[in-house]
């Protein structure tokens, strides 16, 4: 067993929050990982040997709750100071993509690149200090909150330095907002004439399809009739139309009388193939873009191996291609920063998944799915600049990429999300969602080789309701651009301000 010892005073992050840390081996990638909580000291435990990263929820003064990280940690006798490690984590990172930014042209100015190397010396002078000295964490934590602050300021800097840049070549950008439609209202024309009027001020597209279990409700007899509704209001009020996931890899959206046969030879993919090949055949000239698949890398079925998934997410992109096809084929990869691996070591990890799709030249892009929450469906949040490395990174592989986000406006009652009984401030709230709307947009917006952008969910559905939802299925709650009510929520308004300036 692998351990990593860490001293932080009470009260500095409540204890629930401090039970969703984790252990990341070389490239940072999550793995299984037991929190064990002793008066003053936190345990990191783990399987996995040798050095590597613990990342912790921290209260950031702005964006509310966001993982930080340490630098590359081997066991100790003694105990780390946990807020030590994290200002020296978050310092080295900001360091590392200054560098980073400065190689494409990027310049700082003058001021913040003076309150860097001050903070840095002042970091310098906290880390060989006494460490029992409380005055000492007092200092350090300031000055992590102070890293986090520059962090974010030179990353919208460079974000608006990069859309800039984009806005002067293009004058309007030719990327795609979507959003997701969900399950109980606007099955009339009446009622999707109520939201069109102002979804066309703030999106392109929809994405109007139910999940395989409902199109589907016994083998070969489909049900077409609620998407049909879906799709010829869209259409009619001058939406494209973006049809998917075709399959959502999670064990609820397959049909019912499928789940028992999951372990026969061959029986997922021949059902999957009929299915793909029914819909696209049927709304092939409708259809602007296709999710093929979701969740595949995040869930585990355990009669279907992920081997066998990727095997048959390629083949079905080249069958849609053969059949005539033309329009782009996205592939989702849900939780990108690997936190499905904190339950199971999967089979592959997203490197290799990566390197297999990007090999498929059928599939066109790839879908990043970020939908910040704290349960095990949602991604653990990351700041901007983590977002905007995370995009490069799949930029990289030479496809398109489009991004899929959900933020929650009000933390959820099932305390699966974070505990109820940690203060107000740690909590969700409509205001975070509307700063974290419109971070994450320009963030995302500044990146060349994003194409799309897509709102997971249109409004809210009650916590316990059975109602499924477009894009994903049972994610945290309230996510919303609308609520309940069919109120309006404050971060709808960052979409249609993009659509306004900026977008065709």
């Amino acid at each position: 067993m692998n351990e990593l010892r860490f001293h932080i005073s009470p009260g500095v992050i409540p204890e629930p929050l401090l039970k969703k840390s984790y252990f990341a081996t070389w490239g940072r990638v999550p793995r299984p990982t037991e929190i064990v909580l002793n008066g003053n000291e936190m345990t990191v435990c783990t399987s996995v040997k040798g050095s590597g990263t613990v990342h912790v929820p921290w209260l950031h003064t702005q964006i509310g709750l966001s993982m930080e990280s340490t630098e590359s940690l081997i066991n100790l006798e003694r105990p780390y100071s946990l807020v030590k490690e994290l200002a020296r984590g978050s310092l080295g990172r900001l360091l590392r993509k200054q560098f980073d930014w400065q190689m494409l042209g990027f310049r700082l100015p003058q001021e913040l690149k003076t309150q860097i190397i001050t903070a840095a010396r002042r970091f310098s002078q906290a880390a060989v200090a006494n460490e029992t000295n409380p005055n000492i964490e007092q200092d350090l934590i300031l000055l992590l909150e102070e890293f986090e602050q520059i962090t974010l300021e030179c990353t919208l800097l460079f974000t608006e330095q990069s859309l800039s840049w984009r806005i002067r070549i293009d004058e309007k950008l030719p990327v795609l907002l979507g959003i997701g439609l969900n399950n109980h209202p606007i099955e009339s024309l009446y009622e999707f004439d109520l939201y069109a009027q102002f979804l066309q001020e703030a999106f392109h597209a929809v994405i109007p399809m139910p999940p395989w279990r409902i199109l589907e409700p016994e083998p070969g007899r489909f049900c077409w009739e609620q998407l049909e509704k879906r799709i010829s209001n869209s259409v009619r009020f001058g939406f494209d139309v973006i049809m998917g996931p075709l399959l959502c890899f999670d064990i609820s959206a397959f049909p019912i009388w499928l789940t028992p046969h999951l372990h026969e030879e061959g029986t997922f993919e021949s059902h999957a193939t009929r299915f793909v090949n029914a819909i696209t055949e049927r709304y092939g000239s409708t259809v602007q873009a296709w999710i093929l698949a979701s969740r595949f890398n995040s869930y585990i079925i355990p009669e279907i191996s992920q081997s066998r998934t990727i095997t048959l997410v390629r083949t079905l992109a080249q069958q849609m291609r053969a059949r005539g096809i033309e329009t782009p084929i996205l592939i989702g990869i849900d939780q990108p920063w690997g936190e499905y691996a904190l339950t199971h070591i999967p089979e592959y990890d997203q490197v290799q998944i990566a390197e297999s799709l990007m090999s498929c030249h059928e599939i066109d892009s790839f879908l990043m799915e970020i939908n910040f929450g704290f349960n095990n469906r949602s991604t653990l949040p990351r700041d901007p600049m983590a977002v905007s490395n995370m995009i490069d990174q799949w930029s990289y592989l030479g496809k398109k990429v489009y991004v899929a986000i959900s933020v929650p406006s009000a933390s959820s009652s099932d305390m699966t999300d974070i505990d109820e009984s940690i203060p107000t401030e740690y909590q969700w709230s409509e205001g975070l969602q509307q700063c974290w709307t419109e971070l994450l947009l320009k963030t995302i917006l500044g990146k060349r080789m994003v194409h799309g952008i897509f709102w997971t969910l249109l409004q809210d559905t009650n916590e316990n309701s059975e109602d499924t939802k477009s894009l994903d299925m049972d994610l945290v709650p309230f996510t919303g651009l609308i609520d309940s009510q069919r109120v309006l929520k404050l971060a709808f308004k960052h979409f249609v301000l993009l659509r306004q300036s900026i977008l065709k």
